[in-house]
This record gives structure tokens, sequence and C-alpha cells, in this order.
């Protein structure tokens, strides 16, 4: 998570800007309304405020990745009440959708480590809707990965697809490949499962992802 902490320390850098900005304006406000009149004057105000609006954005978003960063700090120390409690209000909030969506991610694996597949994929849904797309092929492959170990294959396989759908080109696409065969062979779908091998090997010559596809391949079919 240090990409994120280091954007917030920028962020406050931009905050004391914008600060300095909405003053300014705020001055002028005050000097057009006695020069030109109350026209120019409400003009310079809705400027003003428009300057503070964007300068409660960038302090909310920054709140969000401080939270983030606390969330972060309390699961490593093992304080998961604590961690659950900073990002929900992260996800709640959504001031920053790229907090909010790496917030969702970290509810997932935390959710999942304490036994609550349920609430993890909601989570990780939740993610993957407010992400934005940086982000978002790394909530929905950690939603793929959350079907196949919560025991529901087809579903898995139905997410799986979605993924390749959408982001077929990115470098987590071969994993999201081998869950997508698992959850075909679990749901019995073998020829599925068989294709699916295949197309990893295909597309990923010479790489363990196609090491192991052809020794699935060469396993006999029941």
């Amino acid at each position: 998570m240090a990409t994120e902490k280091h954007w917030a320390s920028r962020q406050d850098s931009k905050q004391d800007e914008v600060r300095n900005l909405v003053a300014r304006g705020l001055d002028l406000a005050l000097l057009r309304r006695k020069e030109v009149g109350m026209v120019l004057g409400a003009a310079a105000a809705l400027g003003a405020l428009v300057g503070f609006f964007v300068y409660s954005r960038a302090a909310n978003e920054n709140e969000a990745w401080d939270k983030l960063s606390m969330a972060e700090a309390f699961t490593y120390y093992n304080h998961p009440k604590e961690a659950a409690e900073a990002l929900a209000s992260v996800t709640e909030q959504r001031a920053s959708p790229a907090a909010a969506g790496l917030a969702g991610m970290m509810q997932g694996d935390l959710k999942r480590t304490q036994g609550d597949n349920d609430a993890a994929l909601a989570s990780l849904t939740r993610a993957a809707e407010v992400a934005p797309e940086p982000l978002k092929p790394f909530a929905l492959a950690q939603k793929v990965s959350a079907l196949e170990t919560s025991g529901k294959p087809a579903e898995c396989a139905a997410a799986a697809q979605s993924f390749l759908d959408a982001h077929a080109d990115h470098f987590l696409g071969p994993q999201v490949y081998e869950a997508m065969a698992r959850c075909h062979a679990a749901a019995g779908q073998a020829d599925a499962a068989r294709s699916t091998w295949q197309k990893i090997s295909l597309q990923y010559p010479e790489t363990p992802w196609a090491a192991r596809a052809n020794a699935r391949l060469q396993q006999p079919t029941k």
C-alpha cells in the first residue's frame, strides 16, 4: 500500500494549494462587489464556492486514504475489529473511488479469513462496482478466487468468463483461466474444463501456466 500512502502525502500539498486559491477567490469576490457591483461580485463569489467545493473534496479524499492506511496498520497488528470499522468508513463515504475499491478488496480478504464467505463476496462485488478501471480487474479476479474457495463453481466460472470478456489481455488472465478450468471440473463440466486448459496451453506457451495446463491435459479423463 506504499503507493496509496504516497498519493495521500501528495494530496496534502494539493490541499494547501486549493486553500490558497479559495482565499484569493474570496478576496476577489469582495473586491469586485465594491468596484463593479452585485453581478460581477456574485460571479466571483460563485467561483469561490466552487473552489471551496474542490477543497472539501480533496480533504475528504485525504481522509479516505488516511483511514485506509489505518485499516492496513490495524490488520498488520491483528486488530480486526478496528480494521473492519476503518474499512467500512471508507466504503460508505466513497470520497475516493480508488480508496473505496481497495477498501472493499481488503474487506473481502478480512471476511474470508474470518470464514464469512458470503460477506466477503458482497464486499468484493461492491469493490468491483466502484473501483476505477486500473483497480477493477484486481477486484474481479479476487471475486473469482473467493467464489472458488466458497465452493460455488458455477458462479466462479461465470465470473471468470465476465473477467475474460472485459480484460482478456490483463496479466491476471492466466490465473483467472485456471480458476475457471478448476471450477468447470468441480461443476462436473469436464469438456468445458478441458477446453479451458487447452486455451491456456495455446495462449500462454512456455510459461508455468501452460506447463500446468499440459499436465492436466495429459491426465486421463474420467
